[in-house]
């Protein structure tokens, strides 16, 4: 009975540690199975992407994902093996304690054993779910290759869209996929974002793909070609019901009906994702969507096309140096309220509910957009001089508001700032409004597979 034990001990030991051997190695020395297959005879190559069965999760995995687990992961497998030989070595003590030992095991060793043994099972089961989320979470990654997009062309070049799918965008292109009605895209105020941003997602390098999910386009949403601008930041999913099963996939049990979005970065992995919200853009370009392309200073701004809207745009720009005149070389707090509006900003609003505080704007100076009737936005690169790093960068929204259309004097509502620049990323934001700034600080990066992806 013994000498069985070990015999099936060493056994299942072996086996566990072949089954966490490259997948690349397997493919290519042993025989396929009868129910995974990776060679294609008809042609003639590898398919990584056929499922294997993963004893430790206990389902089918694609083999890409499995080879690409254990080139980013090589001691998490070998501690998964070494808490399953513990557990079971531990745990069946009194079965091999006199075969090996040549002692009767007692009372106080077999209680020992056993608690020493529960904790090892409690780790191996630990280890074993982190690695099974972080299979999930690349599984999930990989399956949005296989999404295809329309791409966006300049017009004025030509209007053949060419098709591509996310895997062959890697390295060039990140991708911002949100799905809802447009009820929700909306209300939610994403689509006038993405508008207000346009100019910052294609300096990003990054796409937006919107799937309805009540069958809308962007005619319907209120977009003209205005607001919308070049649209090269904005792609069509060029298959749509793939985009909706895919979201169906991320969304599991959850209600199908609700907003939701995923980001994926050069590489194809998940930077960000939620659901029942709309994307924070702003915080997500100075966190995960850094600037690819030089941002110069000298740049000149943009102005949307149309008398009506051109004329208000002066207006803001005007307006807009003056805040950053008063700024960078003022100190008098009553010309910054002047500049500002007395209605207070809902984004700073909920900073101070979250225990936030407030700087006034006597403070902030001490030495040391799609315009709409009543409100206009605009966005610019600050060139910050005095930050001690060449190259600084900082990305700053303004929002602005007058009391009616017949009022000509704008007012500043909300200005907010964050660092964005290639290679970097933002350790905190800036909120300000009339009564002074606001700053929110990164938190720690966390390890966690809670999003939508993981």
């Amino acid at each position: 009975m013994n000498y069985l034990y070990i015999a099936v001990l060493s056994t299942l030991l072996i086996q566990q540690c072949l089954a966490f051997g490259p997948p690349c190695r397997s493919i290519l020395h042993s025989r396929p199975s009868s129910t995974t297959r990776v060679f294609n005879s008809e042609r003639n190559q590898f398919d990584v992407t056929k499922p294997t069965f993963d004893l430790y999760s206990f389902r089918l995995i694609r083999s890409d994902a499995l080879l690409r687990y254990n080139s980013l992961n090589q001691s998490e497998p070998l501690r998964i093996n070494l808490f399953l030989l513990a557990t079971i070595s531990l745990l069946g003590y009194p079965l091999w304690c006199e075969s090996v030992t040549g002692d009767v095991p007692t009372v106080s060793s077999e209680l020992g054993a056993a608690g020493v043994g529960v904790a090892c099972a409690a780790l191996f089961w630990r280890e074993r779910t982190r690695r099974s989320n972080q299979l999930r979470r690349i599984e999930k990654e990989l399956n949005a290759g296989s999404l295809s997009v329309r791409l966006p062309v300049n017009k004025a070049i030509t209007s053949v869209r060419p098709e591509a799918r996310l895997i062959e965008l890697r390295s060039k292109r990140r991708v911002v996929a949100i799905r809802g009605s447009k009820e929700q895209l909306q209300s939610s105020g994403v689509l006038d974002t993405l508008c207000i941003l346009r100019r910052r997602l294609i300096q990003s390098q990054t796409l937006v793909v919107l799937i309805p999910t009540d069958g809308t386009t962007s005619s319907d949403w209120g977009l003209n070609d205005e607001q919308l601008g070049d649209t090269l930041w904005l792609a069509d999913a060029s298959n749509m019901s793939e985009w909706k099963d895919y979201f169906k996939e991320l969304l599991g049990d959850t209600s199908a009906d609700e907003l939701a979005w995923f980001a994926l970065n050069f590489n194809g992995r998940s930077i960000a994702s939620g659901f029942n919200e709309a994307p924070r853009l702003f915080e997500l370009l100075g966190q995960q969507l850094q600037p690819m392309e030089i941002l110069d200073e000298n740049d000149e701004a943009r102005l949307p096309d149309g008398t009506k809207t051109s004329s208000i745009g002066e207006v803001i720009l005007e307006i807009q140096a003056q805040f950053y005149n008063i700024l960078t070389d003022s100190n008098d707090e009553s010309k910054m309220q002047s500049v500002f509006s007395e209605k207070l900003a809902d984004e700073v609003n909920e900073v101070l509910k979250g225990g936030g505080r407030i700087d006034s704007w006597g403070t902030c100076l001490e030495p040391g957009a799609r315009p709409a009737e009543t409100l206009a936005y605009s966005t610019c690169i600050e060139f910050p001089p005095n930050t001690g790093m060449d190259g600084a960068t900082l990305l700053a929204v303004q929002r602005w508001g007058r009391k009616n259309v017949e009022d000509k004097e704008w007012k500043l509502e909300l200005h907010q700032t964050i660092p964005w620049s290639s290679g970097s990323r933002a350790g905190g934001t800036l909120r300000c409004d009339c009564r002074g700034c606001v700053a929110l600080a990164r938190a720690p990066d966390r390890r966690t597979f809670g999003g939508l992806i993981g």
